[in-house]
């Protein structure tokens, strides 16, 4: 099974697109932390949550993410194709504003 969960914090506000097909779309970064290190994960979701997320985020905010790790083709400026991580959200909770350290910490004592 492949099966993702992040706690972050949201980077930029998200990017609403409606595809040509009528399906709703949201994407956006979440922001981890572990240790000194923070790492970006570029996370998508459709229909319902799509807006849900769109319409309530913000930058800042903390949220707590279940999803898929997928690869998405994109193609380079030389014209090579490149291979990006992607998370396809299954499910979320919001965890409000605040210092992403805090989250960390509360889920390594848990």
């Amino acid at each position: 099974m492949n099966e993702i969960t992040l706690i972050g914090q949201l980077a930029f506000s998200p990017t609403y697109h409606c595809t040509h097909k009528g399906l709703d779309l949201t994407r956006f970064e979440l922001r981890t932390t572990s240790g000194d290190r923070q790492e970006a994960h570029h996370c998508t979701a459709w229909g319902p949550a799509a807006l849900d997320l769109h319409e309530h985020l913000n930058p800042g905010d903390r949220l707590l993410i279940r999803g898929e790790l997928r690869y998405r083709r994109r193609t380079d400026r030389r014209g090579g194709t490149l291979r990006v991580p992607e998370i396809y959200v299954r499910g979320y909770s919001y965890l409000g504003k605040g210092v992403l350290s805090e989250v960390n910490e509360v889920v390594r004592l848990v």
